[in-house]
């Protein structure tokens, strides 16, 4: 993951190919969908949510991205570019996969879950490599920045 001053520099609300949402309470995005599988389904037109392992996911990303710029304004602006990309992984991964419709939105925010724990997991292994320490050391500043920032 490469994060630099002109991912920095654009607008939180970058312009998408596609819906950003975060969880409705009480709304099925399956219902878009037929009770079949998902096969032949432009799969950019079912918008990828959110959940709480999101939420928690964001936390460490944007604790990690602090570990070397303490700007909690980059921080959240680079989490939200990155966020029109790892969405775009979400369905590139999935294209063409047969999922049952009743499943398709926990899949997706599974997917992009999982996206997203693996660029927090870069950048823990770049701290490491910079560092030069272990992880143990990465993962207790990035506790520390997390309770700093998100505790109150």
């Amino acid at each position: 993951m490469m994060i630099n001053e002109s991912n920095i520099e654009k607008k939180q609300d970058c312009i998408c190919s596609f819906p950003l949402q975060e969880t409705p309470n009480n709304s099925k995005t399956t219902e878009l969908l037929p009770k079949g599988a998902t096969a032949g389904i432009d799969l950019k037109r079912i918008p990828v949510h959110e959940d709480d392992v999101t939420n928690v996911l964001r936390q460490r990303w944007i604790a990690c991205y602090l570990q070397y710029d303490w700007t909690l304004k980059h921080a959240d602006h680079a989490f939200y570019n990155n966020k029109c990309m790892w969405v775009e992984q979400v369905y590139k991964r999935l294209e063409g996969m047969d999922i049952d419709a009743a499943s398709l939105g926990a899949v997706m925010t599974d997917t992009f879950n999982q996206i997203l724990l693996e660029d927090v997991e870069d950048f823990i292994q770049t701290h490491m490599r910079v560092w030069k320490c272990g992880r143990l050391k990465v993962e207790f500043q990035v506790a520390k920045t997390i309770a700093k920032i998100f505790a109150e």
